[in-house]
């Protein structure tokens, strides 16, 4: 239903947020592991207030705007007509949809998604739909208003990927997991993130080019992307069957959503207690999720995904080039169970920027 994803390209963001068109932000999955077992105890506090961590500025919103940075890096490999098609380095046709990974799973996720609403903007540009999220008011004011606790737990999930990762060995360097005290040193800074650019198809009737932050890769000597890739999570222990039920209800369904779309095969999860501590790490195959629970199942999730946005296109084929300036606006209410599409003119929900629309119209 949805062709295995592949990697149509990749771009790294530094510790300033600056676009590389690299996989300089790259990481290796280097578990401080020995016999399957962890060399110490993680400790998912360590770090924080401190100045070893260095927080991305969540107010400043980028929108779709480092996938058009890589869009217009990587205009010409777009094939637009035959005698081009000899070409190397191919991606194919302009898509039908350029979007976030994360834009596709929250769609996708909406038949079994009660609590959490989202909204979606859209524009069109010649035949290709742009779709970027807006945060949403209820989203906004839960930002706003995290606790210390909350603050701390978010942390947690990017304090463990520290832990699992580090820099790629050299050619004839064996690869060595940080020790406690190299662990003790790691600088946590969410601006860094190396992003895939993956290309697939759903049901054979949408073209889909979408960018997916990737946590880290295998070490090995060729990377076959996505293949090569690997997530990581964290979450709280099972005290028991409930809560393990609960997790694969909920949580669960995110991961393989997440992780389906990369075509990102493992999902490494480090099991903590309440106050941070992780003891036990445990690898889950992202195809075998959907079989640990009968609370939702993929074929609903991909049907669901294939349907919205066949509408989307249907409504979006009376805008052309141009009326770029013309924005819809697709929004899923949780607690009324029903999706609005809404048409403005005005200017405050657009995303594409100027530069990018000019660079496009003169190809």
């Amino acid at each position: 239903f949805l062709r295995k994803p592949t990697e149509a390209g990749r771009f790294s963001l530094d510790a300033e947020r600056k676009f590389h068109h690299d996989r300089s932000a790259m990481s290796c999955f280097c578990p401080p592991v020995r016999n399957n077992r962890l060399l110490y105890t993680l400790d998912l506090n360590d770090g924080y207030n401190t100045d070893r961590f260095i927080k991305r500025d969540e107010n400043v919103k980028e929108k779709l705007d480092n996938m058009l940075h890589w869009l217009l890096l990587n205009k010409n490999r777009f094939v637009t007509d035959e005698r081009r098609a000899n070409k190397t380095n191919v991606i194919g046709a302009y898509p039908d949809f350029v979007l976030w990974r994360g834009h596709l799973s929250k769609m996708m996720c909406t038949p079994f998604e009660k609590r959490e609403g989202w909204e979606m903007a859209i524009q069109k540009m010649g035949k290709t739909i742009y779709i970027s999220e807006v945060e949403t008011v209820e989203a906004m004011a839960k930002r706003a208003n995290l606790s210390e606790r909350e603050r701390l737990m978010t942390y947690w999930g990017v304090r463990f990927e520290g832990y699992m990762t580090g820099n790629f060995p050299k050619p004839g360097q064996n690869l060595k997991p940080k020790n406690l005290m190299e662990s003790k040193q790691t600088v946590t800074n969410t601006n860094t993130a190396f992003c895939s650019v993956l290309r697939s198809r759903l049901n054979s009737r949408h073209s889909l080019i979408y960018g997916a932050e990737v946590d880290c890769c295998l070490p090995v000597e060729v990377v076959f992307a996505p293949d090569s890739y690997v997530e990581l999570k964290t979450s709280r222990m099972f005290d028991s069957f409930r809560q393990e039920n609960s997790f694969y209800k909920f949580k669960a369904r995110k991961w393989w959503a997440q992780s389906f779309l990369a075509g990102v095969p493992q999902i490494t999860c480090g099991f903590r207690d309440d106050r941070g501590f992780v003891t036990e790490l445990c690898d889950f195959k992202t195809l075998e999720l959907p079989s640990k629970t009968d609370a939702w199942n993929s074929q609903t999730c991909l049907v669901f995904l294939d349907n919205i946005l066949q509408f989307i296109k249907e409504m979006s084929q009376d805008t052309n080039a141009h009326s770029v300036s013309k924005v819809a606006l697709l929004k899923y209410r949780p607690q009324e169970q029903y999706i609005l599409y809404e048409v403005s003119d005005s200017k405050e929900f657009c995303f594409l920027p100027d530069w990018f629309v000019k660079a496009m119209r003169d190809l």
